[in-house]
């Protein structure tokens, strides 16, 4: 198969039959759908036995985190690509998977979308550089992984409990071994609620990204932290312009 569609769940059945739902409805089935549970003790198991899905596998056993859970999908997978939809994200549409992957930018080993959020939308660069990943990261639940490269570069760093995945792009990004993609298309409608984005993870999450930065980047680690902070600098006196001021007025009119 070209797709394997891997969806970690832990006590979030609302969110997890939402997803399911998404992914059974599309108009092009050409994959296998691997749940990995964490032994939830809602009914999400229910609600996985209650899909009659021909190409679905599923466990339900603890498990140490997040990424331990997805690299379990992994070596679950069989497919040429992977893609981690977790519970409470979606696909953008029945035809999402088919726009996708009959885009003519279908192309490399990690080929990445955008998504959709409730009041807007996430939209990437084409190139990407060692600064953006450490600005930002890209949506594991827009892009396609092909098997081969966490066959090549290994899976997800377990010790990292909120940013392995973050770890995971940075690495093969600084390796030069992959071929980075982007689909200017919505893959997925993505649920803000996660825990990534929860405020009582902020903290783990700066220290861990800290951590992250400081082992892949090294010795311009600091170097990149000095060109942020003159980036930051640079927009407060821009804000005080004459032109900045009008910018900040109609912004707050919503002109």
């Amino acid at each position: 198969m070209l797709l394997s569609i891997i969806t970690i769940n832990y006590n979030n059945a609302i969110g997890l039959k939402k997803t399911m739902q998404s992914v059974v409805n599309q108009t092009w089935s050409n994959f296998e759908y691997i749940v990995i549970d964490g032994n939830s003790s809602d009914n999400s198991v229910a609600i996985i036995k209650a899909f009659n899905f021909t190409n679905l596998k599923w466990i339900s056993e603890q498990d140490t985190g997040i990424y331990n859970a997805m690299n379990k999908g992994i070596k679950m997978a069989k497919s040429e690509y992977l893609l981690f939809l977790n519970s409470g994200d979606v696909l953008n549409g029945v035809t999402a998977l088919n726009d996708f992957i009959q885009h003519p930018n279908l192309i490399g080993d990690i080929i990445y979308g955008d998504y959709k959020f409730d009041k807007g939308e996430k939209i990437y660069p084409d190139v990407l550089t060692p600064l953006f990943f450490i600005k930002s990261s890209l949506p594991h639940q827009s892009t396609f992984f092909k098997r081969s490269v966490f066959d090549s570069i290994g899976l997800y760093d377990e010790s990292y409990k909120i940013a392995a995945d973050r770890a995971f792009y940075i690495k093969c990004f600084l390796s030069d071994k992959f071929k980075f993609t982007h689909i200017k298309y919505p893959l997925t409608i993505y649920d803000l609620t996660g825990l990534s984005n929860s405020k009582d993870f902020n903290f783990t999450k700066k220290k861990e990204d800290e951590a992250i930065f400081k082992k892949y980047y090294g010795l311009f680690y600091n170097d990149y932290m000095k060109y942020l902070q003159l980036e930051k600098e640079l927009s407060i006196i821009k804000g005080l312009t004459f032109k900045g001021m009008i910018k900040r007025i109609k912004k707050r009119l919503k002109i």
